[in-house]
């Protein structure tokens, strides 16, 4: 590489990679970030829905409103400026596999924080090869993001000035107090985005990110309609054409990439268990969500090098998560504006490990 000097280093191309990439290029800020990924990783294999209820406990997210909107706006300016479209307004349905179920819905939908996305109605025209008969309800202003027209996008704009398609190598670093370098490469800062990736991190593995791994498939389904996101157990979402992404499985201890039959056997039967379509499976993968122990993101300074950040943690909620977050950290770096102290990395600081070199 030929000596040059950048605001910030990114590690990691992840969603967490590239909205901070993105919000450092609308502060003219240069950057240069390493894919760092011999294998895609998470957030890539993501089905890219927004949406901030728990449909399984009747709950909302935390700051799940200001992330949505945050979100929405975000890709809506990304749409105007590389002319494609990447979100996509869809409603939900959650299908119910009893009546008992209506009661839970009915009163969750009464309340203030999951008002504005819970229709209290329970419907009973059920789209075609849909086989469940105890109805669904509604979720309204969410949708899904094209996670692969996000990433090719932004990889068209920014790879030939940008983008270092390499590994990065933890023992080329150097920190001084007045900046990092790597490879004849010179910043102010470097911002690590590597989900799971951070265990493997000198300055920031022994942060309690757990990880757990995920498996989904994606499924040709003719006669399904793209117009919903279905959620039966396991999410349905459209791809593309008679297309659609089914998952994911939750598996907390093996961290693995590999899909496993096991994980193939319980999407395939969550799958028969709302459609009575004829289906194909194009595709079974896996990937590790970057899960952390209290279900909160990793954002914030290593306390000893304070050259050193990160931007991780996001779980399944990248899509939604990332861009403000991205901002937060943004001006936490460039402002000193305080972190909320549900995400700042300080509030597990007795964790950290010593920094190398």
């Amino acid at each position: 590489m030929q000596s040059n000097k950048v605001h910030t280093l990114i590690v990691g191309m992840g969603l967490a990679g590239v909205h901070y990439a993105l919000q450092l290029h609308q502060n003219n800020k240069e950057f240069i970030l390493f894919n760092n990924n011999k294998a895609p990783g998470a957030s890539q294999k993501a089905a890219g829905i927004l949406n901030p209820t728990v449909l399984k406990r009747y709950t909302l997210t935390w700051q799940g409103t200001s992330f949505l909107q945050f979100a929405i706006d975000k890709y809506t300016q990304y749409e105007h400026e590389w002319n494609v479209q990447l979100f996509h307004p869809l409603p939900l349905l959650r299908f119910f596999t009893n009546d008992a179920e209506h009661n839970h819905w009915s009163l969750a939908a009464q309340g203030d924080n999951l008002k504005p996305y819970l229709n209290p109605d329970i419907h009973w025209d059920i789209p075609q090869g849909i086989h469940r008969n105890s109805g669904y309800g509604r979720v309204h202003e969410v949708g899904k993001l094209n996670i692969s027209q996000f990433f090719t996008s932004f990889e068209e704009k920014f790879s030939k000035s940008s983008i270092q398609n390499e590994v990065f190598d933890y023992t080329a670093l150097q920190i001084t107090e007045k900046g990092v370098a790597y490879q004849g490469i010179k910043a102010d800062q470097i911002v690590f985005c590597e989900g799971y990736g951070i265990t493997q991190n000198p300055w920031f593995k022994a942060l309690p990110l757990t990880g757990s791994k995920g498996e989904f498939l994606e499924v040709k389904i003719p006669g399904l309609t793209p117009h919903y996101i279905f959620k039966g157990g396991h999410f349905i979402a459209p791809l593309y054409e008679d297309v659609f992404w089914v998952g994911a499985t939750f598996n907390p201890n093996d961290k693995t990439t590999h899909p496993t039959q096991e994980g193939k056997d319980e999407l395939i039967k969550k799958l028969e268990n709302l459609i009575e379509l004829p289906y194909q499976i194009l595709n079974h993968q896996a990937g590790i969500r970057p899960t952390v122990i209290d279900r909160r993101p990793l954002v914030g300074t290593h306390p000893q090098c304070k050259r050193l950040h990160v931007l991780n943690g996001l779980g399944t909620r990248g899509g939604i998560m990332a861009p403000l977050l991205a901002a937060q950290l943004f001006d936490w770096i460039t402002q000193g504006k305080e972190l909320a102290k549900e995400i700042d990395i300080q509030r597990f600081e007795s964790y950290f490990c010593n920094p190398i070199g």
